[in-house]
C-alpha cells in the first residue's frame, strides 16, 4: 500500500474541519437537553446512555464495513449521516424524537473517528502511524477549542435559537470534511487480490480470539467509563448543577482542555518515545484521577475558584489526553493484521461506547440524585484502578509492540496468546 503524506494532510485538515463544527456544540449537549429542551439532569444523562447502546450497536458494522469496502466510502456515507442529524437536533422537541435523532448522530460519528485513522494508517508507514495519529487529535482539539471559545459567546439558555444556529453550523462542518475526502483525497490501494479476499474473509471472530486486542478493549472500557465517559456528562452537570458554574464557563473549560493538548501534543510524545506504551496509558489515566480531583474541589471554593477549579481540572484531563488517544491507537494498529485494521479500530470505538453508556448512566443517576460528591469519589477510585490495571496489560504484548527500547526488542510476552 504506497504512502502518501500529502494526502495524509488533506485527511487531517478535513478531519479538523469536522472537529471545528463538534467543538461549537460538544460543551453543551448536556445544557441543551437538561436546560432549554427542560428534560433534567437525570434524563440528560440517560440520553448519553442511550446514544452509548446506538454506538455499541453500530460498531461491529463499522468494523466490517470499513474491511470490506475501504476507509473512504464509509466516510463519506457517514459525514453525510452526521450533517442531516446533528443539523435536526437544534430543531426536535420532547424525549422520544431527541433519543431517535440522537440515533442518527451516533450513527453518522461511530465511523469518523476510526475511518480517518485506518485512512490513515494506509498513507503513512509504520513508524510514523502515531505521530499521525497524535496530529489527528490535535487538529480535534484545536477544533473543539476554537468551536468552544466562539460558542459560549453565542449561546444564550433562554434563546433556543443560539443552539439551533450551532448545530446548523456542526453540519456544515462535516459537509466540509466530506468535500475534502470527495474531491482532494484518494483512497489508498488495495494492494493484491489476496489481500483483497482476506478481507472478505475476516471476521469479528478472529478479533476476539486475539487476547491483546480483547485485553485492551476491557482496560479501555474501565478507563473510558471513569474518563472520557464523564467529560461531557458527568463533569458538565457537576461543574452546573452541584458547583453552581454558569454554562458559559465550560467554553472557557474545553477551550483550556484543547489549548493544552495543542501546546502540549507533540512534546509529551516526544518525551514519551522510550516509555513502554502500557506505561504511558497507564500515567494518562492517572492524570486524569488528578483532574476529577481539582474538578470536585469546585464546590468547595466560592465563585471565580469554582470557575477556576473548572478549568483547570479540564486543562489537567488534556494532558492525560495527549498521551491517550495517539499511543492506545498506535497500539491498536501494531497488534492488528492488515485485513482486519478497520476491526481493530472500531473495537477502540468499542471501549469509547461502552464508556459513554456507563459513565453517562452513572453520573446521571448520582449527580441527578443529589449525591454529586459520591459521583466525585467514584470518578477519582475508577481512574486510580483503571491506570493500575493498565500497567498488567504488558504481559500479553512483545516488548516491539508495548515500544519498549530496542535493547528489550526480543522479549516474547509472559502470557501466551490464544
Amino acid at each position: 500500500m504506497p504512502h502518501s503524506p500529502s494526502q495524509a494532510t488533506r485527511v487531517l485538515v478535513g478531519f479538523a474541519f469536522a472537529s471545528l463544527g463538534n467543538g461549537l456544540t460538544l460543551p453543551f449537549l448536556y445544557v441543551y437537553m437538561a436546560q432549554v429542551q427542560d428534560l433534567g439532569s437525570s434524563t440528560a444523562g440517560w440520553m448519553f446512555a442511550w446514544m452509548g447502546v446506538v454506538g455499541l450497536a453500530a460498531a461491529p458494522g463499522v468494523g466490517a464495513l470499513l474491511d470490506r469496502f475501504g476507509p473512504r466510502p464509509v466516510l463519506l456515507a457517514a459525514l453525510l449521516v452526521e450533517s442531516a442529524s446533528i443539523g435536526s437536533l437544534g430543531f426536535v422537541d420532547g424525549t422520544v424524537p431527541t433519543m431517535a435523532v440522537l440515533a442518527g448522530v451516533v450513527v453518522g460519528a461511530s465511523p469518523l473517528w476510526p475511518g480517518t485513522t485506518t485512512l490513515l494508517a494506509g498513507m503513512v508507514p509504520a513508524a510514523d502511524r502515531e505521530r499521525a495519529y497524535g496530529f489527528a487529535f490535535l487538529g480535534l482539539n484545536v477544533g473543539i477549542g476554537v468551536g468552544g471559545l466562539v460558542s459560549a459567546f453565542l449561546i444564550d439558555v433562554t434563546r433556543p435559537e443560539t443552539f439551533q444556529v450551532l448545530y446548523l453550523c456542526d453540519a456544515v462542518a462535516y459537509l466540509a470534511y466530506a468535500a475534502v475526502l470527495a474531491f482532494l483525497v484518494r483512497s489508498p490501494a488495495r494492494a493484491t487480490d489476496g489481500d483483497a479476499d482476506d478481507a472478505s474473509a475476516g471476521s469479528w471472530g478472529e478479533v476476539l480470539r486475539d487476547r491483546r486486542a480483547v485485553a485492551l478493549v476491557g482496560c479501555g472500557v474501565l478507563a473510558v467509563t471513569f474518563g472520557y465517559g464523564q467529560l461531557e456528562a458527568g463533569a458538565t452537570a457537576y461543574a452546573v448543577d452541584v458547583a453552581g458554574v454558569p454554562a458559559t464557563a465550560l467554553g472557557w473549560a474545553f477551550a483550556a482542555n484543547a489549548a493544552v493538548i495543542v501546546c502540549g501534543q507533540v512534546i509529551l510524545l516526544r518525551l514519551t518515545s522510550g516509555w513502554r506504551r502500557t506505561t504511558a496509558l497507564a500515567c494518562a489515566v492517572l492524570t486524569w484521577s488528578l483532574a476529577w480531583t481539582v474538578l470536585a474541589a469546585a464546590d468547595l471554593m466560592p465563585f471565580a475558584g469554582a470557575i477556576a477549579a473548572v478549568v483547570i481540572g479540564l486543562a489537567i484531563f488534556g494532558l492525560g489526553e495527549t498521551l491517550w488517544a495517539p499511543i492506545v491507537t498506535g497500539l491498536a494498529n501494531t497488534i492488528a493484521p492488515d485485513h482486519l485494521r478497520g476491526r481493530y479500530n472500531a473495537s477502540l470505538g468499542l471501549t469509547l461506547t461502552l464508556g459513554q453508556i456507563l459513565g453517562p448512566a452513572l453520573a446521571g443517576s448520582l449527580i441527578g440524585s443529589g449525591l454529586g460528591h459520591l459521583w466525585a469519589v467514584v470518578v477519582i477510585g475508577g481512574t486510580l484502578t483503571a491506570g493500575l490495571v493498565l500497567t498488567r496489560l504488558r504481559y500479553l504484548l512483545t516488548a516491539t509492540e508495548d515500544g519498549a527500547p530496542e535493547a528489550e526488542a526480543s522479549e516474547a510476552p509472559v502470557a501466551e496468546r490464544i
